[in-house]
């Protein structure tokens, strides 16, 4: 009876494994790096620990400043979700990444009331890719990849406030969204034969005025199909129409570190 329930246990800790997570990370020696005309596949849940810096636009009012750090975020975080798939075969791959998030951003602080920017946003991004290196060493090769594609941005802000009278206020929500065309490159640098940096940096436009983005992460492979990494990434939005009380705004800094794990097949 205990073998029987130890075996359970065992194949649901193996599903659970199996299906929890994904990667960043390939690797010749890997049956996800081969360069042949197989597809593989990599998917990659993480958390971006990302403090936010800029202005914000809200319904009937001017942009208002927000300033807040990763810890002011967390205090305030009601929900997220982010993660990143990609599939290639020989070298030509797509990809997608999203960051959904909600939450309460400090905007001010006065002598009458407390200012807070509820702001949610939804950014999801497809690309293609073109590998047009690979090589290096067999256990753990390096590749440069160019990539095009569009990213989606959708936001909800509202102010609200509140007051040491006890009196609050919450208006109306202001709903933005936009497309963006993206190019960019990534690539992977072998650091030792389980360790390597990895790279990316891309620029936007087209709906925002300009958005870029830097990525850079450390990657650990712990097994044939796991991956474990831990990084920096920043990002700068800019988009901006109409002036004065019709402004509609979003103007900000996205910078701090992230972690992620990974499976690959």
């Amino acid at each position: 009876m205990t073998g029987l329930g130890g075996g359970r246990l065992s194949v649901a800790v193996a599903i659970v494994l199996a299906t929890a997570a994904p990667t960043w990370a390939q690797a010749q020696g890997r049956p996800t790096a081969a360069m042949d005309d197989r597809w593989h596949f990599n998917v990659a849940p993480y958390m971006w620990m990302s403090g936010i810096q800029g202005d914000v636009s809200v319904a009937n009012l001017p942009s208002v400043p927000v300033d807040a750090s990763f810890s002011d975020i967390l205090e305030n975080f009601d929900v997220g979700l982010q993660g990143r798939f990609e599939a290639r075969k020989n070298r030509f791959g797509l990809a997608a990444d999203f960051v959904w998030m909600n939450l309460g951003v400090p905007a001010a602080q006065t002598q009458v009331a407390d200012l807070t920017v509820d702001f949610r946003q939804f950014v999801v991004e497809g690309t293609v890719f073109y590998r047009v290196a690979s090589g290096g060493r067999a256990d753990n090769p390096a590749h440069l990849d160019v990539l095009a594609g569009v990213r989606y941005t959708t936001s909800r802000t509202r102010l609200s406030a509140d007051s040491a009278a006890g009196v609050d206020y919450d208006g109306d929500f202001q709903d933005l969204s936009w497309v963006d065309a993206v190019a960019g490159i990534k690539f992977r640098a072998p650091l030792g034969s389980k360790l390597s940096f990895l790279g990316r940096t891309d620029i936007a436009g087209f709906g925002s005025n300009v958005t870029w983005n830097l990525e850079g992460d450390l990657a650990f492979l712990a097994s044939q199909h796991w991956t474990l990494g831990a990084g920096w990434r920043y990002m700068d939005v800019d988009y901006d129409e109409g002036e004065g009380v019709e402004q509609r705004q979003v103007d900000l800094a996205y910078s701090g570190p992230r972690v992620w794990f990974a499976y690959s097949w």
